[in-house]
C-alpha cells in the first residue's frame, strides 16, 4: 500500500492508497518544532482512528514545501516501514515539460497538482489551489507546465487583518452564507473582502491568463484544490471544477511513474 504526504506550511494531509483505491485521507497542523517520534505517534493515532494498520504501507512517496520537515517525516514513517521514501523533485520522473527559468524551483505541490490534472484533461488548463498561498498553476496543455501565479492566500489575508490592525478581529471564514456584497457589519465587511475579494482576484487572472495564452476562458479546464477551496469556489465566476483530492491523484501518478526506482 502506498503513503502519500503533501507537506504544506500549515497542514500536514496525507492519505493511503490501496491499489488505485483511496482508502483514507487526514491531516494535521505543521508544526516545525514537532519531533519524529510525536508526528510517528500522531500518524499511529489516526491509523488506528481509521481501523488501518500502519504495518501494511509498503511505498512512500512525499511532496513538501517545508524542507526542514523532511527528514523528521522521514525518520517518523520510518517507525513503520523500512520502504525510502521517495521525494518529489530532482530526479524524480514526471512527464512535464516546466517552461520556466529555473525549473526546480516549481514547488513538489504544483508538480504534484500538474500531474493530477493530466488525468483529467490533455488540453490547457489552470488549477487554483487555496492552501496558505492561492497559486494558480497554467499548462498549455497536459504535459507543459507554462507558469504559475502565487498570491496571498485566505486566512494569510485574514491573519494580516488581524494582526495589523487596530479594530479588526479574528472571524470564521466558514460561518453562515455571505448575503451581499457590501458588509453592514465588521464581520461581514471582512468575510466578504476576504472571500469575495479572493473570487473575484481569482477570475480576474483567470481572464489574464486567457489572454497571455491567446484563447478564450472557455477553452481552458478549470481545477480547484485546498483546504480552502469550498468557501472561493462558489463564489467565483469561472466555471471551476473542485477536485479536492487532485494532489494526492498527482502524488500517485508520479508514485507509478517511478515504481521502478522505488527500493
Amino acid at each position: 500500500m502506498l503513503l502519500a504526504f503533501n507537506i504544506g506550511n500549515t497542514d500536514i494531509s496525507f492519505c493511503v492508497y490501496d491499489g488505485e483505491t483511496m482508502r483514507f485521507s487526514a491531516e494535521f497542523s505543521t508544526v516545525t518544532s514537532r519531533t519524529a517520534d510525536e508526528y510517528a505517534v500522531l500518524l499511529w493515532q489516526t491509523f488506528t482512528l481509521r481501523g488501518f494498520d500502519p504495518a501494511s504501507i509498503t511505498d512512500v512517496i512525499i511532496a513538501s514545501v517545508v524542507p526542514s520537515l523532511d527528514d523528521t517525516i522521514r525518520a517518523a514513517v520510518a517507525h513503520f516501514t523500512p520502504c525510502k521514501p521517495a521525494f518529489v523533485g530532482a530526479g524524480m520522473k514526471t512527464g512535464l515539460r516546466i517552461r520556466i527559468e529555473t525549473p526546480s524551483q516549481l514547488g513538489a505541490d504544483l508538480v504534484a497538482l500538474a500531474c493530477g490534472a493530466r488525468r483529467y484533461t490533455d488540453g490547457a488548463c489552470v488549477i487554483a489551489s487555496f492552501d496558505t498561498a492561492t497559486t494558480l498553476t497554467v499548462l498549455e496543455s497536459a504535459g507543459t507546465v507554462a507558469g504559475a501565479i502565487i498570491m496571498p492566500g485566505v486566512l494569510t489575508s485574514a491573519r494580516a487583518l488581524e494582526r495589523d490592525t487596530a479594530q479588526l478581529t479574528e472571524i470564521s471564514l466558514s460561518s453562515a452564507p455571505i448575503r451581499r456584497v457590501i458588509g453592514r457589519s465588521t464581520a461581514e465587511a471582512m468575510r466578504s473582502g476576504l472571500l469575495l475579494g479572493c473570487a473575484a482576484q481569482t477570475d480576474g487572472m483567470i481572464s489574464r491568463i486567457s489572454d497571455e495564452l491567446g484563447c478564450p476562458p472557455s477553452d481552458l479546464s478549470l481545477f480547484a484544490a485546498g483546504k480552502y477551496a469550498p468557501y472561493i469556489v462558489p463564489h467565483c465566476k469561472s466555471a471551476f471544477r473542485h477536485t479536492p483530492h487532485l494532489l494526492f491523484e498527482g502524488l500517485y501518478d508520479l508514485f507509478e511513474r517511478n515504481a521502478e526506482h522505488h527500493p
